[in-house]
């Protein structure tokens, strides 16, 4: 019986009609689907194609039978049999291939009807879990001038809250934020942060009132899941954040944990207010936002002192405005940033933001004054933080950073990666893993990720400055020229501008970095940038009256750095040793401690030493250098490791190991001759005495100047090029000139 209504369903060809059908409607629905995505179209018009898709399918097969298109074939038929030919099977092989084709595209079509492949199911993407979500930023309304800043720190007070529910991924703070004022679909939204839902919310302020909307909305449907309108007073906006996590955990039937902060605590709406404007500030990390940042906190501590977030907030805004922005005396801004610290930590030893902050300051003391018991601090702190709070993405990325220079340059991708995976359109993040690529020698990749966060964050100031500093490590300063140059005009960042200042007189461009050194604002940023123009041009002893009228005014640590290699490329080695011992304890130690942060001072001061009767503890302290730059496997050996190993060498009298470092180095890209921390060309290192006749060493350096000189010429060409025919070219010539 069934192989006779096959043999009809054959002779009538509903199965050919039914295979070309379904297939033909399958390759319809997909190009289909990918214009309505492209036109970013509401998910129910894909929906309603499908079915009009499906639909037909039963109807072209109920037509192919009614109208027995099998009659008009008026070929011989078998005797006794006159519905299928004599001797011939009832299917065949392309009819079998047609009922396979049709059993595949159903399987297709009723897999993507239930949301398990392709279509918009595609958008969460294969392993996203239902229960994740992302908080976007709320939307702000209000005549107060604050009212942007409250919401953004609203919207992270949620975020924290979600956070603390263990079976519910929260896409990170930094990507959330990406997407703030941008009018994005949310398909696309989920996409790019992995998440099945999104929170979305606005926060109104009229006076003392306060109207807060919030959503959890379905990527994958835009069907809403749970909404509700808060009004209440600024009394009660502390209690509001727990309360949309409440609902949003319930409604994506997680189990909310709330921690620290006690559920439904009454504060002072003042200080509510400053915490979350504060903190908003802080992340932006502007010279004038970390500016209300510091004001915002250090009223905070007033209204409430025992708030260990107050304290960490303060230490952390303090810190960071006087290293990135050096408008203030450092010595006195780390003195408070470190009682700050020290002071969250005794109220609040469980709190992850005040171990991150005393890990900041301790990093950029480390980097201030290359003491390596900094280091030793900022590396128990960021573990710590990380053990109460392991999706603390600044925590991950600063960790992996330190371990990128200490010689585990493996275990730094994974934390980068980590970071990444928390929170993916991060630019710490991804400018982490940048870090972490070319410690491991994937420098292709890091560039990559450099670039993503260029093109993710167009106005972050550090995102051209880091990939620049990676052209320059691969031997391209023509094509970092323009990114600094971006950067540094403003004069806001003085270490940004320090290192342009650096490229153009490696370019042989010295009236631009000049210019550079002096456009820095503030001070002592802008006296710092002068104090490098000495040291660049060569004029050591102007840059030791410079320094010592300096140190006279201020205790911030650069000044007896600078007075001690002025002193010591004077050949004043008494002198240089007097300056810089109180602030290198670490390096006088009987056993000294080097860190790969800061090579190079401890090699000149070695050199000093030597020469000041004190071989033994110089010895010592070359000998630490070579131990900290020890190859590592898995690892690729920066530049500036090579060329601190080759002036160890040279220092020796190991000649033919410091040229061997040396062409290493250039064969990895080293283009930058005159070096940075040293401020001079690298024969004229004073370690470098031995060699300066050697033709292998002049060989090398005439090929550096050489490459130079082409890079000088391309800048000038591309500055050209942008000019278009423009006139002015006085100036490109200026460029192409040789350096005197």
């Amino acid at each position: 019986m069934f192989g006779r209504f096959l043999r009809e369903l054959k002779r009538r060809q509903v199965i050919r009609v039914g295979g070309v059908y379904a297939v033909a409607a399958w390759g319809a629905f997909t190009v289909v689907d990918k214009i309505l995505e492209t036109l970013q179209l509401p998910p129910w018009v894909s929906t309603l194609a499908l079915a009009m898709l499906v639909v037909g399918f039963p109807v072209a097969l109920v037509l192919a039978w009614i109208f027995d298109r099998g009659r008009l074939d008026t070929g011989p038929r078998a005797e006794g049999d006159p519905e299928a030919p004599a001797g011939r099977p009832a299917l065949t092989q392309s009819d079998m291939l047609l009922i396979a084709a049709m059993v595949v595209v159903v399987g297709l079509v009723g897999a993507q009807i239930g949301g398990l492949v392709g279509g918009r199911a595609a958008v969460l993407g294969s392993g996203v879990p239902q229960k994740s979500v992302a908080v976007l930023p709320f939307t702000a309304f209000g005549q107060h001038n604050d009212t942007e800043y409250f919401a953004d720190g609203l919207t992270e007070e949620v975020i924290n809250s979600l956070a603390q529910t263990p079976d519910l991924k929260v896409a990170g703070r930094t990507s959330a934020f990406y997407f703030k004022g941008r009018n994005e679909d949310l398909r696309e939204v989920g996409k790019r942060l992995g998440v099945a839902h999104v929170v979305e919310g606005s926060v109104r302020r009229d006076g003392n009132q306060l109207r807060v909307t919030a959503q959890l909305v379905s990527v994958k449907d835009g069907f809403h899941l749970w909404s509700k309108t808060y009004d209440r007073t600024l009394d009660d906006a502390f209690a509001i954040q727990t309360e949309i996590g409440e609902g949003v955990a319930d409604a994506l039937k997680a189990k909310l944990e709330i921690k620290g902060k006690v559920k439904g605590l009454k504060r002072d709406p003042a200080a509510y207010q400053l915490e979350l404007t504060s903190r908003a500030h802080l992340r932006r990390m502007g010279l004038e936002d970390l500016q209300a940042a510091v004001a915002g906190y250090r009223r905070l501590t007033v209204i409430e002192p025992e708030n260990a977030d107050a304290w960490a907030g303060y230490a952390h805004a303090l810190i960071l405005l006087a290293q990135h922005h050096m408008n203030m005396d450092f010595a006195a801004a780390s003195s408070a940033s470190q009682a700050a610290a020290e002071r969250a930590l005794r109220l609040d030893p469980t709190s992850s933001e005040a171990w991150l902050a005393k890990a900041v300051v301790g990093m950029t003391l480390a980097v201030r004054q290359g003491d390596t018991r900094f280091e030793r601090d900022t590396d128990a702190a960021l573990r710590k933080a990380l053990e109460i709070d392991p999706r603390n993405t600044e925590a991950l990325t600063l960790l992996s950073g330190r371990l990128a220079r200490a010689g585990q340059p493996a275990e730094a991708e994974r934390l980068a990666r980590r970071a990444v995976a928390i929170d993916p359109l991060s630019r710490t993040a991804l400018s982490s893993l940048g870090r972490a690529l070319t410690f491991t020698g994937k420098l292709d990749e890091a560039e990559r990720a450099y670039r993503a966060v260029v093109t993710l964050h167009p106005d972050f100031a550090e995102g051209p400055y880091h990939l620049a500093m990676l052209l320059v490590e691969k031997g391209r300063l023509d094509q970092a020229e323009p990114l600094l140059r971006a950067v540094a005009q403003s004069g806001d960042d003085p270490y940004i501008s320090f290192q342009t200042q650096w490229l153009y007189y490696n370019l042989g461009l010295d009236a631009e970095g000049d210019a550079v050194a002096g456009a820095i604002k503030g001070s002592p940023g802008r006296e710092l940038g002068r104090a490098g123009t000495y040291a660049f041009h060569g004029d050591w002893a102007g840059m030791l009256t410079f320094g010592r009228a300096m140190a006279a005014k201020s205790e911030e640590a650069f000044w007896p750095t600078v007075i001690f290699q002025a002193d010591a490329m004077l050949g004043r080695y008494e002198e240089a040793l007097d300056a810089i011992r109180p602030m290198r304890p670490d390096v006088f130690a009987s056993e000294p401690v080097i860190s790969t942060m800061d090579l190079n001072a401890p090699i000149l001061i070695a050199h000093v030493m030597r020469r000041a009767g004190q071989e033994a503890q110089g010895q010592k302290l070359l000998d630490k250098v070579l131990a900290a730059t020890t190859p590592v496997k898995g690892g690729r050996m920066p530049n500036d490791w090579r060329l601190a190993r080759a002036k160890v060498f040279a220092e020796r009298g190991q000649g033919d190991l410091a040229i061997s470092e040396l062409r290493a180095a250039y064969d990895a890209g080293w283009r930058t001759g005159l070096l940075f921390d040293d401020n001079v060309w690298v024969e004229d290192l004073p370690m470098m005495r031995g060699l300066r006749g050697d033709p292998r060493l002049k060989t090398l350096m005439s090929n550096v100047r050489r490459d130079l000189a082409k890079q000088r010429a391309a800048v000038a060409q591309g500055r050209a090029s942008q000019r278009s025919g423009a006139s002015g070219q006085s100036g490109d010539n200026q460029l192409t000139a040789p350096r005197q």
